[in-house]
């Protein structure tokens, strides 16, 4: 089966909001400013994907509930969708929210947030209650990370795995691999098993060379060994429609970097699915063959 495990789903004007902020740091970038989410259903239709992963991220916390809404509302209507709840720091109980509209409804299956945009830092101690139910519940959190210079902000991988100790069994997925500190990320793997790496967009600026040096200053072979050697715990996706290109363009990207069949399985949905699996997603018994 085929997933794509980092999408976004937004309402038009954050759709537009999005490719607006790509155009002005990629002034190339291909998704023109009218594109709707319909859209982005479409193009994933036409390159074979079953189920996607469905991001939002509101920017400020009056936004919380409509996003979490409007996910749903497209979710009932598009099959494969698999919806992802967020919040932001400045919302009030946190575990309620989690409470209600994970575990009781059980509509969303993980959490993703975005600090750098949402503009609060991931070890912010208001977030603490929500990490402490996700734990607990064992929901995955997806937290963007990386593309430090893009933002103009930090995030220190030391700063992540700080979080990672005071919540060891927080199934917690790197989303961008520190991008372009590779190294922290892989060394964050061996904190436990409930680690992931999501490598949406780090093949396709490695390939760019963003920014300037990336790819000579890494060791591809090394890089290489640990993509195949931790292949179970990666996931790959496409950022759509904010991704390094077309759709297609980036699904392509995997195929020249020449990994092998049993490491681009797992990248392209086996991991996902194990992911689900575990959370308690309705699968069919064809998914998981």
């Amino acid at each position: 089966m085929k997933i794509d495990s980092h999408v976004h789903i937004f309402p038009d004007y954050r759709t537009k909001g999005l490719i607006r902020w790509m155009r002005k740091a990629f002034p190339q970038h291909p998704i023109p400013l009218g594109y709707t989410w319909r859209q982005v259903v479409e193009d994933l239709r036409n390159e074979g994907i079953e189920r996607f992963f469905s991001f939002h991220f509101p920017l400020t916390p009056s936004e919380t509930g409509f996003l979490n809404r409007f996910a749903l509302k497209v979710a009932s209507q598009t099959p494969g969708m698999v919806p992802f709840f967020s919040f932001h720091a400045d919302n009030s109980h946190l575990s309620d929210l989690l409470s209600w509209w994970l575990g009781r409804e059980s509509i969303f299956w993980g959490v993703k947030l975005h600090p750098f945009v949402q503009g609060f830092d991931p070890w912010d101690e208001r977030l603490f209650s929500a990490y402490e139910w996700l734990e607990e519940h064992g929901y995955p959190l997806f937290l963007h990370t990386g593309f430090d210079d893009l933002y103009g902000k930090s995030m220190p991988p030391e700063k992540i795995a700080g979080i990672l100790k005071r919540f060891p069994r927080l199934r917690l997925v790197v989303v961008h691999m520190f991008y372009p500190r590779f190294q922290e990320a892989f060394a964050l793997l061996e904190e436990g098993e409930e680690v992931y790496l999501d490598v949406t967009n780090v093949f396709s600026y490695i390939d760019m060379d963003w920014p300037t040096g990336v790819r000579k200053a890494l060791d591809l072979d090394w890089f290489w060994d640990e993509i195949e050697g931790w292949s179970h715990r990666l996931m790959f996706g496409s950022d759509h429609p904010a991704g390094a290109g077309t759709l297609r363009e980036v699904y392509a990207v995997l195929e020249r970097w020449g990994l092998s069949s049993h490491a681009k399985i797992n990248l392209r949905g086996a991991t996902a699915l194990r992911l689900l699996k575990s959370v308690g997603y309705p699968l069919d018994p064809s998914d998981l063959s």
